[in-house]
């Protein structure tokens, strides 16, 4: 039997658990040679692995949650006398159909996506309708069921050692939270991941510390050059003002306005200009996109915290809850 196939909508999610972690199962027969090789170069089994490891933890806490609602199902189903199918409908009760104004209203919405603009559809799109509303209602059930029994999820989240050039960093060296930040100058997620940032700081205060690391992707043709502007301001001292401007909404990246950028945190513009011209730091910027693949990072901007990965420009509550657990470990040692 499995309830969650057939009775869990896409768009359900388990908030109310926070945070779970992974553990990593041991590979069976590992292959010590390359499993791929283009010209000198070598893909080795541990690298893909690494870059399946996030993946394989999202199916495994894709697997808990039906087990775990399988089995509370049955047990409230024990409970009631009902078979486990029936325990949602049970509580779901009565799910009313769509009146004809909303259906006439979603057709309107929708007719240039419908055949025929949606004449003659509005049984489809009642069922359509209907159908939504008890996907919704379900959803309702299954998490207050879930608040009802509390399940404990034990399930750890991979966690990876992340090495290689720490230098952009504020915070105390010592902290006992370490986020590093893989980024993009040119990307509006890497932007808005910034005032989560901001408040990351505001709430730990010197119990985290931060660190930066370039990676521009390829299709963002104006990031490479940023990330140099960057590292040539680090080294006037100056990285975090220039990194927090070239953030900025209203910040163009050109190089004529990068060099304008320069000026306007009170860089040594000579010094600066003659470096963003040479291409000075062009492989320390490669080196950290090689230790940022090798991670399976894909995408901008993707976080280690602590080596634990969150990927993409999440709420706060979802940094929260990973150094709020992380924090508690360490209380335990």
């Amino acid at each position: 039997m499995n309830l969650l196939k057939s009775r869990i909508h896409p768009r359900w999610t388990l908030a109310p658990w926070g945070a779970v972690c992974l553990l990593l199962l041991a590979p069976v027969g590992v292959q010590a040679e390359p499993v791929a090789k283009v010209g000198s170069w070598a893909l080795s089994l541990e690298e893909v692995d690494r870059a399946l490891a996030v993946k394989i933890h999202e199916l495994r806490e894709t697997k808990i949650r039906e087990m775990v609602l399988e089995h509370i199902l049955t047990v409230k189903g024990a409970a009631e006398k009902i078979a486990p199918e029936q325990v949602v409908e049970k509580l779901m009760g009565n799910v009313p159909a769509p009146s004809d104004a909303e259906v006439k209203a979603f057709i309107e919405k929708n007719k240039d996506q419908l055949p025929n603009n949606g004449t003659g559809l509005e049984e489809q799109v009642k069922e359509h309708l209907l159908d939504e509303s008890k996907k919704e209602a379900e959803g309702k059930v299954l998490s207050k069921l879930l608040q009802q029994y509390e399940p404990e999820i034990l399930l750890k989240a991979p966690r990876f050692t992340v090495t290689g050039p720490e230098d952009l960093s504020k915070g105390d060296a010592k902290a006992p939270i370490t986020i590093i930040e893989f980024s993009d100058f040119e990307c509006p997620y890497c932007r808005r991941a910034q005032a989560t940032l901001k408040k990351v700081q505001e709430a730990y205060g010197d119990k985290v510390r931060m660190v930066f690391r370039h990676y521009p992707l390829p299709f963002h043709t104006k990031a490479p050059k940023a990330s140099e502007a960057a590292q040539c301001a680090a080294d006037q001292g100056k990285f975090w003002p220039m990194h927090d401007l070239l953030f900025e909404d209203k910040t163009n990246l050109e190089v004529a306005d990068l060099k304008k950028a320069a000026k306007s945190v009170g860089l040594d513009q000579a010094a600066f200009d003659k470096c963003l011209d040479s291409g000075k730091h062009n492989a320390r910027i490669t080196t950290d996109l090689t230790e940022g693949k090798k991670l399976g990072v894909t995408g901008t901007p993707t976080f280690f915290i602590n080596g634990v990965r969150v990927v993409g420009a999440q709420p706060f509550d979802k940094f929260k809850s990973v150094i709020d657990d992380e924090l508690k470990e360490k209380e335990k040692k």
